[in-house]
């Protein structure tokens, strides 16, 4: 007789592969150049993972420097109720517990202890929006939804709910130390967008295009692209920072844009040009994600 008090885990789980330099195939690790070697337009090594959960409907597990992220799709599933037209659509993304949430000074109103880089909790975490999640978490789930729900042919599924949650195991941020940094806010975002993007394919769900991103940074004119954490005893006033998502088969249109830093100090080619790389830096996710979904076909 089964234990029902017990909460049993899913069968035929798989264990993911922690870190680049565990066992990890050809095909799952996209070898861009390192943090110290890399151009400014260049990408860092990621490592990228599907089907990682059995009993999700899709599912991807992503790793590039010290994020490591964990997607899992639900759906389409029936609903109860009156009957729509088309399926219903959400994310939630959360942390986990005691890991440092980028900018969380800022958005979750927390305090950190002198001499020490832990803090003792948000004050407001629940201010508004999902309930359960950090201003933060808000933030990143809201994006991630709108930049994603225009690729979803959501009429092919009427009645059904998709669901997606994402769990972020490490973040730079947290690694580093760094309290209040705009690059590591919008570095986590742009990845979790990514990796939610594989898990919607892996999923099976109908697509108009698949959605990739790119996260980029402007400091006294210099470009960088996919930005690592950057100090928070660094100068930070002058610098301009940005993510934006693109349907890159549907003319590069915009679906998702979000900007961090004081606008005023920027002049109009400088925030076309932060867009420009990031297209460049999304076309370039794109063309590794077709390489790796055509070497799993092999």
């Amino acid at each position: 007789m089964s234990d029902r008090r017990r909460l049993i885990g899913p069968l035929n789980t798989i264990i993911p592969n922690i870190g680049i330099s565990s066992n990890a195939t050809e095909a799952d690790v996209f070898k861009g150049p390192s943090s110290a070697t890399r151009n400014e337009d260049g990408l860092r090594q990621f490592f990228l993972k599907t089907g990682i959960i059995e009993n999700a409907n899709g599912s991807a597990y992503l790793e590039v420097g010290g994020n490591i992220i964990q997607v899992s799709v639900f759906g389409p599933r029936p609903i109860r109720g009156s009957f729509v037209d088309r399926a219903s659509f959400s994310v939630e993304c959360k942390f986990l517990p005691y890991i440092s949430q980028p900018n969380e000074q800022l958005y979750n109103n927390t305090t950190v202890n002198a001499g020490s880089t832990a803090n003792t909790g948000p004050t407001n975490a629940n201010a508004n929006g999902r309930t359960g999640l950090t201003n933060i978490e808000q933030k990143i789930s809201s994006y991630i939804e709108t930049a994603l729900l225009p690729s979803i042919v959501l009429e092919k599924y009427p009645k059904s709910t998709i669901d997606i949650f994402v769990t972020i195991l490490s973040t730079e941020s947290s690694n580093s130390g760094s309290t209040k940094v705009d690059a590591a806010l919008l570095g986590i975002s742009n990845w979790v967008l990514n990796c939610s993007s594989v898990a919607l394919v892996d999923s099976g769900i109908e697509l108009k295009d698949v959605v990739t991103s790119g996260v980029a940074t402007l400091k006294n004119d210099k470009l960088l692209l996919d930005p690592e954490v950057i100090s928070s005893g660094e100068d930070n006033e002058n610098t301009l920072t940005c993510v934006v998502s693109f349907m890159n088969l549907r003319n590069d249109e915009i679906v998702g844009f979000w900007m961090e830093g004081d606008q005023s100090k920027f002049e109009e080619s400088q925030v076309e040009q932060l867009i420009d790389g990031c297209n460049n830096m999304s076309r370039q996710v794109r063309a590794n994600i077709n390489s790796y979904f055509t070497s799993t076909l092999e």
